[in-house]
């Protein structure tokens, strides 16, 4: 009896024992799902789950054309997961003979209890292939984007470059990085019970999302031109280095920029962080003669100083404020025509004395000198110019032949640019729109007046007053582009010694200019930094300035109209060739070319002259898309067996 009732009594001990231990159990569930859900689920989510942060791809970066001269292409990245391989040191050792890495980096790689490293990124095909091969075991390959400039050193200062995280470091990759860059994602992966990883956004490997697109001023063919032409001056000349810019002056359109010494964007690790330097928009330098120009601008200007008006040129010695100034050559009285066209120190300095500093200052300033010219690129330089207050009277005398002022190449383009453009003075600028991911306009970016800084009469006035200066007799004369005049000048500057003063071995040689004259189509400005052989602006920088300008014109397709169409040398009428045009017929293209002349195919749609071309044999040569708005060979040449094309979108101006 007593062994029932003990019995009994140990079976209510045990009842009663679990069903405490089943409150607490249930009373610590109910805890943990009302109070720790949220951390432990975060908790849960580490160690299951992983997640990688992938790089968007950048968008494309097209010249006026739609060229691409920056493109992203998926590449291989080989990764691995530490925590299911095994045998590190054996992975590691196939691995690092596949992708020609040190064994012992890779095997420390691989070593350990991580769940997720990056082996090799961005790796060439033939080493992606060999790592497939392998089959290794915790190894694996995802896509990944790699920025890519076609035309290597082209346009590089322009485009810049992004670095291996598609992050823009330099140039236009730099300043519109959001536009380009777009948004990143992140790719989720899972384990299983058994430690193997499972995608669950497969897709996410091969559709990575794309940043915005940019169409620049640029013209891809020019640029190729001018940076050729520049660099074989700069050999020539046994230079330092060298610059030059091709713009627009109605609008600030810049279609070339180059700088010397260049690089490749492509593999930019390699080179020094001076070679990556846009020296147009970055480096300051006394601009020498060329700076008389706006002395010459601000003199007419302000009425100051007149029409035939006579300055003593003291036969090339002038004393001031204890400093002697000197021309090349002598000469005795001339006007401010004259002055110019000699490029006259004395004869310069005594006008900007007419002038005085006040009003000289603020008449240069009006230019956008000591100030940034808001061009769309970044680590521009706004130049020098001390306050006039503080100027001696050599300093006011030095300024007005260029010297004891700074400015930046771009700065010297814009103000010439001015001039041509009838004394309006434009913002200049290199993107000219964005594009979203179907290729639609998003924003475009529209000529910007800064302001007017020269009546018309003026800027015409001072046109042929630089005409002269390729004249006969004048500092240039043999700066031609025949049959087209030149308005331009000259620039010959000491450069400044490091200690101090001025050296009489370096000089910047420069020119800078429009054409055609009377009806400017573009301006042209060379810069060259301490030629060894030579140094004189018209002579250096001159023959550079003639073979971009003739460049450029036939870049843009303009033409001389011939004789009996105008009269004089430049009567200012032109011929545009890329000017958009109602099409003519398809009875009157195989007219044309059933007589063997190149029709006019202006107007019409890739499809249809792809079709007529077809027909005779003819290969076709395409840049852009939409209508064609130029060709090469021209309108009445000799049919040849392969034909140029450039297209613009239908309501895209030329």
């Amino acid at each position: 009896m007593k062994n029932r009732r003990w019995i009994r009594i140990r079976l209510q001990a045990v009842g009663v024992f679990f069903v405490l231990v089943c409150l607490v159990l249930w009373g610590r569930a109910a805890y943990l799902q009302l109070f720790e859900h949220d951390h432990l689920t975060s908790l849960a989510g580490r160690e299951l789950m992983k997640r990688i942060k992938m790089h968007p791809r950048r968008g494309i970066i097209f010249d006026r054309n739609q060229d691409e001269l920056a493109v992203s292409v998926d590449t291989d990245s080989v990764f691995a997961c530490p925590v299911r391989i095994k045998t590190p040191k054996a992975t590691g050792r196939a691995l690092a003979g596949a992708l020609q890495l040190s064994k012992a980096r890779v095997v420390k790689a691989l070593s350990g209890e991580k769940r997720f490293v990056w082996i090799a990124r961005r790796i060439s095909p033939q080493k992606a292939a060999k790592v497939k091969s392998l089959n290794l075991k915790g190894v694996g390959i995802l896509k990944e984007p790699k920025r890519i400039y076609p035309f290597t050193s082209l346009a590089s200062h322009v485009l810049g470059f992004a670095g291996d995280e598609a992050k823009g470091l330099e140039g236009l990759e730099k300043s519109y990085d959001k536009v380009l860059r777009g948004q990143g994602h992140t790719i989720i992966s899972q384990r299983d019970a058994l430690g193997r990883t499972i995608h669950l956004t497969q897709e996410a490997f091969t559709m990575l999302p794309e940043g915005d697109h940019l169409v620049l001023t640029l013209d891809k063919g020019l640029q190729y031109q001018v940076e050729k032409i520049l660099a074989e001056t700069i050999e020539q000349r046994k230079a330092k280095s060298g610059q030059a810019i091709v713009v627009v002056p109605q609008t600030g359109e810049i279609l070339a920029m180059a700088s010397w010494p260049t690089f490749n964007p492509n593999v930019f690790g390699r080179y020094s962080r001076s070679q990556y330097r846009n020296r147009l928009v970055e480096d300051v330098f006394e601009p020498g003669s060329t700076f008389k120009l706006f002395v010459a601008a601000g003199a007419l200007q302000s009425g100051k100083v007149l029409d035939g008006q006579l300055i003593d040129c003291e036969e090339g010695k002038w004393k001031v404020g204890g400093k002697v100034i000197h021309d090349t050559h002598p000469h005795g009285e001339l006007d401010l025509a004259g002055i110019v066209k000699v490029s006259s120190n004395i004869g310069i300095a005594k006008v900007g004395f007419i002038v005085g500093a006040e009003a000289l200052s603020e008449s240069i300033k009006s230019f956008g000198f000591a100030q940034r010219t808001g061009v769309d690129l970044p680590g521009e330089s706004s130049g020098i110019l001390r306050s006039y207050k503080s100027w001696r009277p050599v300093d006011l005398a030095n300024i007005c032949f260029g010297q004891g002022v700074a400015i930046t190449t771009i700065q010297l383009a814009q103000a010439v640019a001015a001039i041509a453009n009838g004394g309006v003075l434009m913002k200049p600028y290199v993107v000219k729109a964005e594009l979203d991911h179907d290729m639609r306009i998003k924003r475009e970016v529209n000529p910007q007046v800064v302001r007017r800084v020269l009546s018309e009469g003026v800027a015409r006035r001072l046109t042929k007053i630089m005409m002269a200066v390729t004249e006969e007799g004048g500092t240039a004369q043999r700066v031609r582009v025949e049959p087209f005049d030149v308005a331009g000048k000259t620039g010959t500057a000491q450069k400044v010694k490091p200690g101090g003063g001025y050296s009489h071995r370096d000089y910047i040689a420069s020119f800078v200019g429009f054409l055609p004259a009377l009806d400017p189509q573009v301006v042209v400005c060379v810069v060259i930094d301490t030629p060894k052989k030579g140094y004189y602006g018209s002579t250096v920088a001159g023959p550079a300035f003639v073979k971009i300008a003739r460049a450029a014109l036939n870049s843009l397709g303009v033409t001389w109209p011939g004789p009996g169409k105008a009269t004089g040398k430049n009567s200012g009428v032109l011929t545009k060739a890329n000017q958009f045009t109602e099409p003519v017929s398809k009875e009157e293209l195989e007219k044309s070319l059933g007589v063997g002349v190149t029709p006019d195919f202006r107007g019409h749609t890739l499809r249809s002259v792809l079709a007529l071309a077809a027909e005779n044999g003819i290969k076709v040569k395409v840049g852009g898309w939409g209508r064609v708005v130029s060709q090469y060979p021209q309108v009445g040449d000799p049919v040849a067996t392969e034909l140029e094309l450039t297209l613009k979108p239908v309501g895209e101006g030329a």
